[in-house]
């Protein structure tokens, strides 16, 4: 019955959190310089600590959590290779690589929902001591679980930089930070190496993004773009308007695309597959003359970069998803890209 009304009582609190976007007081936050926007912190290495988290949210954390649910793949992913465990999971699907060794154990954890449209009182029914979203999609969820008293963290897993933050925080928050700055060490050698077996020759390349409805182009802030940045390559839509504030694409616009003849075009996709991804696109470009215009396309200098790798952050796996955008645009030195 408890469980009940507390769901009752969440439900109401998210419903009045969507509608009124800041109507109560937040906790005070500390501010925080530009070079600091968008990182996670923890104020020491031993509990209680506070975490301020990527919306620049304190939290504090009497004890290390024990009962952690995760709204999103992610950094769920990332948290069992820095050794954490949890009790609660979104619905995952085979755009996410988890890592091997532990893809078992998180696919037996209770299932919240989707990521989008978290089940709220499969999450209270958990009564977690720690709930862990992602920045934008969660807000609203944030705020209504910290009104009820359970502690909330928001995070942005999109570069290398912040990879290296949430494994840091996360190796201090599960109880294993050797573990953590092992897994992250290894990761960050072979970024390294790949970077620097990178040819030094300018390229240019322009990223799609494909959705079931849409088509758009990548900026430097997506993880493609980011990526590319590291290898030196130059993305065509750098500095484009993006559709939203701090959105990471800009609109379609084949003509810009032909006036600047990227050396090669990139696909990245958010659809049932990546198969589905190549027939989407295609159709697009048979029906659409103008696409042939674009020299990379018409003489087959176009790459359908895999989900596991670029929709979300591959997490364990964020080295391998340099090495395949690495070998797909120098191939002659890095030999053929290796598969999720």
């Amino acid at each position: 019955m408890l469980r009940r009304c507390l769901s009752l009582l969440l439900l109401a609190v998210l419903s009045l959190a969507a509608a009124c976007s800041s109507a109560s007081s937040a906790p005070e936050m500390p501010s925080a310089s530009p070079a600091e926007a968008g990182s996670i912190s923890l104020s020491g290495d031993s509990f209680p600590l506070t975490v301020t988290d990527t919306a620049k949210r304190s939290v504090k954390l009497e004890k290390r959590p024990e009962r952690v649910v995760f709204l999103s793949g992610t950094p769920l992913n990332i948290w069992y290779d820095a050794g954490g465990t949890a009790v609660g999971r979104p619905e995952l699907t085979g755009n996410l690589r988890l890592a091997s060794e532990h893809a078992e154990k998180i696919m037996a954890l209770p299932s919240v929902g989707l990521p989008y449209a978290t089940d709220t009182e499969a999450v209270a029914a958990l009564n977690p001591d720690l709930v862990v979203g992602i920045e934008g999609v969660h807000d609203s969820a944030a705020a209504a679980y910290q009104n009820l008293g359970i502690a909330t963290v928001l995070l942005r897993v999109r570069s290398h930089r912040d990879l290296q933050q949430v494994y840091r925080a996360f190796g201090v928050l599960g109880g294993n930070p050797e573990l953590a700055g092992q897994r992250l060490a290894a990761i960050d050698a072979r970024y390294s190496e790949i970077l620097a077996k990178a040819p030094k020759k300018p390229l240019s390349v322009a990223i799609l993004f494909v959705t079931a409805d849409t088509i758009s182009v990548k900026l430097d802030n997506s993880i493609a773009g980011q990526m590319a940045n590291d290898l030196g390559l130059t993305n065509i839509a750098s500095g484009a308007t993006p559709d939203n504030p701090g959105s990471e694409t800009t609109p379609l616009d084949i003509e810009f695309i032909v006036a600047r003849q990227p050396d090669h075009v990139l696909v990245t996709s958010m659809v049932g597959n990546n198969d589905l991804a190549r027939q989407t696109l295609q159709t697009q470009l048979d029906q659409n003359p103008a696409w042939k215009a674009i020299d990379a396309i018409r003489e087959g200098r176009i790459s359908y970069l895999p989900q596991q790798y670029f929709l979300f952050n591959a997490g364990p796996y964020y080295d391998d998803a340099l090495a395949y955008l690495a070998a797909t645009v120098h191939p002659e030195v890095f030999g053929a890209p290796v598969e999720p």
